[in-house]
């Protein structure tokens, strides 16, 4: 067991968007156990806490596409007991000493954590290590669990106002790749599977050789280790598991399509494949979406909310993931404005965008936003674990958040115009209109 300490500090002499002096550089240690797990350590003694994390490589895109929605039903699975713990005990281990915790499913990875007072760190290491080594995947916990999925789909997506638009969004932009489902999955898949299908995925996928821990907070470092190495150093690690085709079929016209559904006011959704998380083009295109739509005084909103008044939210953001990334854009009507007069709007502020690209303040302006963003972020300690796990498993470097200010430094208008003609093209692009159905508007 080899350790490595890590500490990349920001290049000082960088061109202004932020004094890089505003960057606390994020030391941590990493090391790897005989069985593969990847263990990080940042020591951070401001709060009598520890803050435990694992994450799986592992998300919806890594299911067959006839039977979506395995990772995130693992989400829930991984509370319903295992050899030492009883369904649901690992709550009331955790809530019993005041600490939280919570569990989390995207396209490239789940995550687990609980953040404890730090005399209780061996504990919420011994419940990850247990669920690790023994989950309970039984028939009846499937059946339950299933259940319980089905009314959180339910609730959330399927009868939500506007529920269905990012599932939607993404079968537009992503169809014919493992990017085109959600986390969510499809409650036929889940129907239709079996449990030995169930297992299976588990087997394949939730092993100490798949899996990052990152403990964070005040802790102590040889304890530490050592509890590590205790719970999970004797746990089985597994053949190295088939990684996905993430070929992603690009867009080569517009998509369209509308969702008629019982929503008050009509709302359109512009998305657009991007580059995936460790492109060199990400930071300039974090810039670009900053100043085109975060915040009131980005151009969608401050043209079409304040200027115009034809819509009352505007915004728009970069989603990066781990193979691909993609642009998105959203507006909300105001009264007595329907979708066509809103998706004129935002698509004229992209072609500025395109045409005279960006100002010297704005770009100034966006990157100081970026930085403080950042910099408030990492004063936080679930968010420096997060970050550090973000980094090892998506970007292949745990230290990528200590470079994270000076890529927003580096970045130019020139960049922005680069990024904007290659990836925000309304021309290869997925548009979505959520319209009131008779009946609501009948209603209103």
């Amino acid at each position: 067991m080899s350790f490595c300490t890590t500490s990349l500090r920001s290049d000082s002499s960088l061109p202004v968007g932020g004094p890089a002096s505003l960057q606390r550089t994020i030391e941590f240690e990493q090391y790897r156990l005989g069985n593969g797990m990847e263990v990080i350590l940042h020591h951070d003694p401001k709060a009598p806490l520890a803050h435990v994390l694992l994450w799986y490589h592992v998300g919806s895109k890594n299911e067959r596409p006839d039977r979506t929605g395995f990772a995130h039903l693992f989400e829930h699975m991984m509370f319903q007991g295992s050899a030492n713990v009883g369904k649901a005990e690992h709550f009331t281990y955790i809530q019993g000493i005041g600490g939280l915790m919570n569990a989390s499913t995207g396209q490239d990875r789940t995550d687990y954590y609980q953040t404890v007072p730090r005399q209780y760190l061996g504990l919420a290491l011994w419940l990850e290590a247990d669920r690790m080594r023994s989950l309970q995947v039984t028939q009846e916990n499937y059946d339950n669990q299933r259940a319980v999925v089905a009314e959180e789909r339910s609730q959330r997506y399927d009868n939500a106002p506007y529920g269905l638009w990012l599932p939607t969004l993404f079968e537009m932009l992503y169809g014919g790749s493992c990017y085109e489902w959600s986390p969510i999955g499809d409650m036929a898949h889940l129907r239709a599977a079996g449990l030995e299908e169930v297992q299976a995925f588990h087997r394949t996928w939730y092993a100490p050789n798949n899996a990052t821990l990152v403990v964070a907070g005040d802790f102590d470092r040889a304890e530490a280790v050592r509890l590590i190495e205790t719970y999970f150093a004797d746990i089985a690690s597994v053949p190295e598991p088939a990684r996905p085709d993430v070929t992603v079929p690009p867009l080569t016209s517009v998509v369209r399509r509308e969702i008629q559904a019982a929503v008050p006011f009509p709302a359109v959704y512009l998305g657009m494949q991007g580059p995936a998380i460790r492109s060199e083009d990400a930071p300039a295109l974090v810039v670009a979406m900053r100043i085109l739509g975060a915040g009131r005084s980005s151009r969608l909103h401050s043209t079409l909310v304040y200027e115009r008044q034809i819509a009352q939210s505007a915004g728009a953001v970069y989603f990066p993931m781990e193979s691909t990334g993609c642009v998105l854009m959203i507006a909300t009507a105001a009264p007595g404005i329907d979708v066509n007069t809103i998706e004129q709007g935002m698509l004229e502020q992209v072609q500025k965008l395109r045409e005279d690209g960006v100002t010297e303040a704005e770009l100034t302006a966006a990157r100081n936003g970026l930085i403080a963003r950042g910099v408030r972020s990492m004063a936080r300690m679930e968010n420096v674990a997060t970050a550090l796990a973000e980094g090892q498993v998506l970007r292949g470097d745990a230290g990528a958040l200590n470079r994270s200010i000076s890529d927003v430094q580096r970045v130019t208008a020139s960049d922005v115009r680069r990024v904007v003609d290659r990836y925000i093209d309304p021309a290869h692009a997925a548009i979505l209109h959520y319209v009131p159905s008779v009946a609501a508007e009948a209603t209103a």
